[in-house]
């Protein structure tokens, strides 16, 4: 089977091809790729694909495109996760006294920050948040892109924030899910046929 890691960061998971757009100390991608260009593999080479904190580094304008190429890379029905930061879960949690005010900052758009790597400053390493994500703007753009059997998995995934990997039952695969934090959304969803 082969599956892609999008946008690996430090979080190179093992039997996967891990991609990501810089690559550093800390970050050592398989295949480096250029932002805002097609990936570089064949229609139809992967049986699943994670996307982990990635599409809110996207500039919101271009990450349509960018689904559209994961499809195009995915083969049909090949199953996908979604995991990122969930700014309206943040706020509810900030208000509700279980989050610090930092973490709103980390998970909210923030253009404003210098674009350089900064080790040990994971929210801020230099990839930018480019939009607001949440769960419903997440489903709603999965949805508009035709993907087939959007689910909120979030509750699926289990309460570790120091997992290294989550297995999927349904889909037999597992996902390098880097920890569970109650600031994330999750969704699974297979590719178009």
């Amino acid at each position: 089977m082969k599956l892609l890691n999008v946008g690996c960061g430090t979080h190179y998971a093992q039997g996967w091809v891990n991609a990501d757009t810089w690559e550093t100390e800390d970050t050592k991608p398989d295949v480096k790729v250029t932002p805002g260009q097609p990936y570089p593999f064949e229609d139809n080479t992967f049986d699943a694909i994670y996307m982990g904190h990635v599409l809110e580094h996207i500039p919101w304008l271009e990450v349509s495109t960018f689904l559209k190429d994961m499809q195009r890379i995915a083969k049909p029905n090949a199953p996908m996760l979604v995991v990122g930061p969930d700014v309206h879960k943040t706020i509810k949690r900030w208000k509700e006294g279980q989050e610090p005010w930092w973490m709103v900052e980390s998970v909210m758009e923030h253009l404003d920050v210098p674009s350089t790597h900064v080790p040990g400053l994971e929210w801020w390493d230099g990839a930018h948040h480019h939009w607001n994500c949440h769960e419903a703007r997440v489903e709603k753009l999965l949805n508009s892109l035709e993907f087939n059997k959007i689910v909120n998995v979030f509750d699926a995934i289990p309460n570790d924030p120091e997992g290294k990997a989550w297995f999927d039952e349904k889909n037999q695969i597992e996902w390098p899910v880097v920890g569970k934090y109650f600031w994330q959304l999750a969704f699974s969803c297979k590719n178009i046929s």
